[in-house]
């Protein structure tokens, strides 16, 4: 029914009453200093509670831009409109929650940027960028396999599962042709049926999940990220530059990392630009060299966790700092748009 309402149906799927009851019943006893609410399907368990005590919203990304760049590569003119549909409640949300929280987090500045809402309340949300653990990703501790090539995501989500179609059947012949040798390892969590067809073709294995993805991704000569639907930034690629493996990504996912193409990682859209960037990893191995140490070097800088936690500490004592000088009606608003 939320299709033929004002509700996202990620509220309706996710809701849950038992633990909207468990906030506020924790709340009501004084058990909670500060509420930390992930993503924007957990906005109808914490309604209750806005107001009573410090809140932090974790976007997370900007669902909204994702639902935007989703529609364009969708051809299905009835998905198309479902999605169409999706934005612009998810956007309305998005713009109603920078108003109710006393603070948001969000992982890249692209995504900030993009967020909905009154530009006069940006100065709410910290970018906090998403976090390696560098000891567990440690630097060249797996042998790599010359002409191996993986990508390895979260492979029931839209974003991964569409990179890895477009990527095999829009890239992968192409380089296959040139360089005869290669093999696609495909490396994730519950792969769609489309994605498992791929297993045994042109050189190529589906391995879904596995209990430890490092010696996949770390062994590899080379990891792509062809994305071509984003928001926030991708983990897969930060922990490939941990491990040592250079990575070749569409040019879609940079803004979010903010990485300079040619440094810390190479670019690429089009076949013949993927095949030029697998044709120097495997050529060159100086530049390769350079790669795998700026990788690590930039993840080093920008993603370790002690940054990240005292970063989010920030924002906790932020959000506390301004507990109480929001706005009533913006709060009560909120409350009536995510209620039940």
């Amino acid at each position: 029914m939320a299709i033929f309402s004002s509700k996202s149906l990620r509220y309706s799927y996710f809701y849950s009453p038992q633990l909207r009851q468990r906030v506020m019943e924790k709340v009501e006893k004084n058990e909670i200093d500060l509420l930390h609410a992930e993503h924007l399907k957990s906005m109808p368990m914490v309604d209750p509670v806005i107001g009573k005590i410090p809140t932090v919203f974790d976007a997370v990304d900007c669902v909204s831009m994702f639902e935007t760049r989703r529609k364009d590569v969708i051809r299905n003119p009835l998905l198309k409109l479902f999605f169409w549909t999706e934005r612009n409640k998810m956007a309305r949300c998005e713009a109603k929650a920078i108003e109710a929280f006393d603070r948001l987090t969000i992982s890249s500045a692209i995504d900030k940027e993009s967020y909905p809402g009154p530009r006069d309340l940006r100065t709410k949300v910290d970018v906090i960028p998403n976090g390696v653990d560098l000891d567990f990703f440690r630097f060249l501790q797996f042998r790599a396999r010359k002409n191996v090539i993986v990508f390895c995501a979260k492979l029931d989500y839209f974003g991964n599962a569409d990179a890895a179609l477009y990527f095999a059947r829009s890239i992968w012949p192409s380089l296959l042709a040139r360089t005869p040798e290669l093999q696609l390892e495909i490396v994730g969590s519950r792969p769609s049926r489309a994605v498992q067809q791929l297993h045994g073709r042109d050189n190529i294995r589906v391995i879904g999940s596995v209990p430890d993805v490092r010696p996949f991704l770390g062994s590899a000569w080379i990891a792509v990220a062809p994305l071509r639907v984003r928001a926030g930034i991708q983990f897969k690629i930060l922990e490939a530059m941990a491990l040592g493996v250079p990575v070749i990504a569409t040019s879609i996912c940079c803004p979010g990392l903010g990485v300079q193409a040619g440094k810390e990682l190479l670019v690429a859209d089009s076949r013949e630009q993927f095949g030029d960037a697998v044709e120097l990893l495997l050529l060159h191995e100086q530049v390769r060299n350079n790669l795998i140490s700026a990788g690590r070097q930039y993840v080093e800088a920008h993603h370790d966790w002690e940054h990240c936690v005292k970063q989010l500490s920030d924002t906790y004592s932020l959000a506390c700092e301004s507990f109480g000088t929001g706005s009533n009606a913006a709060r009560l608003e909120f409350q009536r748009s995510v209620s039940i």
